[in-house]
């Protein structure tokens, strides 16, 4: 019943109709069109717990109680929602929707630009995009995560040679979607080489390393990447308690210092304890540290102070989609 309500919430939220059953036994939302169902399946993706997703029965008919012919459709919500998504994610694929934005990484010393961060989203027929985490959630639903990292990679490659962006190019990927490195990486190598891009400039980001259970796996995906003369950062230090156990395994050439303890550096003693740490313990192991999230320059000020080498954050630029600056 509790999860009910919250989609009986959500609908509100989205001014949609509801009905509810006989003793609230089931809930009803009425749709007047196919992307009112895409958004209310997409919100509540992101507000439901995995359990509730897993236990929760639905079904998409045309009465406001199933039919007895219908209820054969019926299953778990997940699995209602990853067989729609399917259709707008093959879509990004099949039609050339993927695009990337790019930040800027500035050098703490001069604030010049040293290079920028790759980040993915994808734009829709009527002109709305779609952020990263919304394109990795169908991805893994629908078990494509392989297919988009590769196609993914190879995209923040051309885009970057296209727009002339210099300097270092950070692009996010995830080792676990990595069945055999070396196979992987021949299309990123093949990229890099038809482009001319110089892989030591190009710095491949592990992202959700909290997920990170085979750390081998994973530090044979970088090795495979490094042979070949890329780069390797790892984000999100700092968010998780086995961080430190990941910098020791991965040994990465970049360390990114998780925003939780950016933000507000400037008026917290303890994350500046902790950051000063972590960029000294970073300098004796030889990687180079960049604090992500910056929202003020108080904040940038304290960390050029703490000894971080590099600025990630609003007062040096919002990620912007090139293409659209280029078509402009």
């Amino acid at each position: 019943m509790h999860t009910a309500t919250k989609l009986a919430d959500i609908a509100q939220e989205l001014s949609l109709e509801t009905t509810w059953g006989e003793g609230r036994s089931w809930l009803t939302v009425h749709f007047p069109e196919q992307p009112g169902l895409q958004e209310f399946l997409r919100v509540a993706l992101d507000r439901l717990t995995e359990e509730e997703l897993d236990s929760t029965q639905a079904s998409v008919g045309t009465a406001a109680s199933p039919l007895a012919a219908e209820i054969p459709s019926i299953k778990p919500l997940r699995r209602l929602a990853a067989a729609l998504e399917s259709i707008w994610f093959e879509e990004l694929l099949v039609n050339g929707q993927l695009t990337c934005a790019f930040q800027p990484i500035v050098n703490a010393s001069d604030r010049r630009t040293a290079g920028y961060e790759a980040l993915l989203r994808a734009r829709r027929p009527d002109g709305t995009i779609l952020s990263a985490a919304e394109i990795l959630r169908a991805a893994r639903a629908l078990d494509r995560i392989t297919t988009l990292d590769v196609r993914a990679r190879i995209l923040a490659l051309e885009q970057a040679k296209k727009h002339e962006l210099d300097g270092l190019l950070f692009i996010n990927f995830t080792p676990s979607a990595i069945d055999d490195p070396t196979t992987c990486l021949q299309t990123t190598w093949a990229a890099a080489e038809r482009l001319r891009i110089d892989p030591g400039k190009v710095v491949f980001e592990v992202i959700e390393s909290e997920s990170l259970t085979n750390l081998r796996h994973a530090a044979d995906v970088l090795a495979a990447y490094r042979q070949r003369g890329f780069r390797v950062a790892l984000d999100d230090i700092g968010s998780a308690h086995s961080g430190l156990v990941w910098l020791s395994a991965l040994q990465p050439d970049f360390v990114k210092i998780d925003r939780q303890l950016t933000a507000g550096l400037a008026a917290v003693v303890a994350k500046r304890a902790i950051v000063a740490k972590l960029a000294e313990l970073c300098r004796q192991i030889g990687a180079r540290t960049i604090t992500e999230g910056l929202e003020d320059e108080a904040d940038a000020s304290v960390a050029v102070e703490l000894g971080v080498d590099f600025l990630q954050g609003y007062p040096f630029g919002h990620p912007q989609i090139r293409e659209q600056m280029s078509d402009s």
